[in-house]
Parts: structure tokens; sequence; C-alpha cells
């Protein structure tokens, strides 16, 4: 019969590798910190997997930037498989993932506040773009060219633009990878690199003074509230917004 590998972990205060099992350290023989033994346990294997995670983002939105004659039905294609990563990463850690498409502490009051505030920052950013992308580039760029040659292209552009990113995105960073993050590192550190990582994944730097605040704001709310729906509904509120304004802004009736 084979000898089962015994799996080790740094101690907590002298680095030696010391059995998973075991309470004290062998070599500097002192007691370590159930806590952060499980922690250690679990630190490689969840970095694997966030890596994987995030390397299957970046080289689906590289290769979207590096794709020539980007239209629908690239869009479409770039939109599902985003989805199914984020599906499937969630659900392969279902049992730690599953509580946050809970709603246990729903209130209409804050739902409302969510949904006004979102729509006003919304307004607000699309307003700064427009001028930085004028006073930059010296172009009125418009995401809504990708989908107005198409019969329903505001329909789908609503579908791609506003609801896969609320709900995928939010299942994605805020629910899987916020997850896994929290079994290796504290709160505020979560909040942060998953904000970071949510930025990055957009390779967008002019986007930098309001998506990185925005994705601070969506993780804060998603560590206290513990669910991902507040975060759900404003993430599609303002890009709801953002679409009506660039269908409006080319006078299309809806």
């Amino acid at each position: 019969m084979e000898k089962q590998e015994i799996q080790q972990i740094e101690c907590s205060h002298c680095d030696g590798l010391i059995s998973i099992n075991n309470k004290y350290c062998s070599i500097c023989g002192k007691e370590q910190k159930k806590d952060q033994t499980l922690i250690d346990s679990r630190k490689w294997p969840g970095l694997k997997q966030i890596g994987l995670f995030f390397g299957i983002e970046l080289i689906c939105c590289i290769a979207v930037l590096s794709t020539d004659n980007f239209d629908i039905s690239k869009a479409i294609l770039f939109d599902i498989i985003l989805a199914g990563t984020a599906m499937l990463f969630f659900s392969y850690n279902w049992k730690e993932n599953m509580h946050l498409l809970k709603w246990p502490n729903f209130s209409l009051k804050k739902t409302i506040v969510c949904i006004i505030i979102s729509i006003a920052a919304s307004i607000l950013v699309q307003f700064l773009v427009e001028h930085l992308n004028q006073l930059l580039f010296n172009t009125d760029y418009s995401f809504y060219s990708i989908y107005k040659p198409h019969k329903y292209g505001k329909y789908i552009m609503i579908i791609s633009v506003a609801l896969f990113p609320a709900l995928f995105e939010e299942l994605a960073y805020r629910g899987y990878l916020m997850q896994k993050l929290l079994t290796i590192v504290d709160k505020k550190e979560a909040i942060y690199i998953t904000s970071i990582l949510f930025f990055f994944m957009h390779l967008s730097m002019i986007s930098f003074f309001w998506m990185l605040p925005f994705s601070i704001v969506l993780a804060h709310i998603r560590i206290r509230e513990n669910t991902l729906w507040y975060g759900i509904i404003i993430h599609f509120t303002f890009n709801l917004t953002a679409c009506m304004m660039e269908i409006l802004a080319f006078d299309v009736p809806i």
C-alpha cells in the first residue's frame, strides 16, 4: 500500500515545515494558531484557483481588444464566455458561495436609494467620460456603434452591457473571487484586491477615476450585506442608465 503524503505548512513563528495536523512546531516548539493553520493550508490551492480564473478573464479581454472588426456577434460570444466562466467557478465552490444568492435582510428603502444613486452616478460618469474623450483623444466614442447596425441592436446592447455584466461580473468578482480571497486574506485586503482585478479586467485606463471607486463601493456593500443582490441592482441600474443615454444620444426610439 502506498504511503499517504502528509500535507505540510509553514510554522507561524519560525517558518519551518510542519504537518498540518501538528499543534506544536517540531522545530521551535511553539503552539500553532488554529485559524492561522487553516488559512495557510488553504492559501496555495486558493491562489492557484484565483490565478486560473483571472487568467481566463484577462485572456478573453485581451483577445477582444486585439480582434479586428469587433462586431455584435463577437460581443455576444465574449459575453457568453465570461458568463460561462463566472458560473463555472461560482458553482465549483457552491457550498462556500450559495449563501450569497440569498437576500436575508431585504430592504425596499435601501434598494430604492441604491437605484437613485446609481442613476445619478451613471449620468455624471457618462458626462465626464464624454468630455475626457474629447479633451484627451478628440473623439466621440460610443459603444452603441457596435450594436446600432443590427435590427434589434438596442435591445441586445441592454442585455450585453447592462444585464450580463450586472449578473455575471458580480457573480464572478464580488461572488466567487471575493469569497475565495476571504479564505486567504482579511476583509479589507479582499475588497481592494477584488476591486483592482476588476478594474484591470476592463483594460481601460481612462475609466480609472470611476471604475475603481465603483468596484470598491460594490465590494463594501457585498461584505456589509452578505448578499450579491444589492450589487447586482446597482451594477444593472448604472449600466442601464449609460445604455439609455447612448440610445437617446443617437435619437433612436426605444
